[in-house]
């Protein structure tokens, strides 16, 4: 009965989270950074967030969720976007990095993986109470598709992707 609690919690959370309105890291705390791309132009930062799930004491598991899909969100109303130009800068690196560096990347349970170039910013958060997988190309998809189609043009000011279980997300916005 514990677990089904935790569960419901965690799901109630992300739905709050993602859907209500776009994510804001909270007393946001890095705990690595580096750079990529064939320029190395893009900033990474991995980050921890006290309004991220923390991780429990559930079953320890790893999750590939590469090949998952994700519904897309753009955030209304429009104005303020960051420039797709930028965002696609952002894309470039993640492929270059897929060819070069490896195409998967692991991320902890409650941790989010923060990217950025000029005005554009995008963040992969996993709010699983376990480890995931995802794929670079995967991710670099989801900020060029989010980027270009979530515009002034769609009464839009950047979006995001959540995963139908809600347990990790995928958001582009303004930096």
């Amino acid at each position: 009965m514990q677990q089904f609690l935790q569960f419901v919690f965690a799901a109630v959370f992300a739905v709050v989270a993602v859907q209500a309105s776009s994510f804001t890291c909270e007393n946001k705390a890095v705990i690595s950074s580096s750079f990529i791309g064939q320029n190395s132009d893009v900033r990474v930062d991995t980050l921890a967030c006290s309004n991220t799930i923390q991780k429990r004491d559930l079953e320890a598991r790893q999750t590939n969720v590469c090949a998952d899909t994700c519904t897309t969100n753009c955030f209304t109303p429009s104005g303020g976007g960051p420039n797709p130009n930028d965002c696609q800068v952002i894309s470039d690196a993640l492929s270059y990095d897929s060819q070069n560096t490896g195409a998967l990347f692991n991320i902890s349970s409650g941790s989010t993986i923060y990217m950025q170039y000029s005005t554009c910013e995008t963040f992969f958060v996993n709010q699983a109470s376990y480890a995931e997988t995802y794929c670079r190309t995967n991710w670099a998809g989801v900020v060029e598709y989010v980027a270009f189609n979530c515009q002034s043009q769609q009464n839009a000011h950047g979006g995001n992707c959540v995963a139908p279980d809600q347990t990790w997300f995928i958001q582009v916005q303004t930096a």
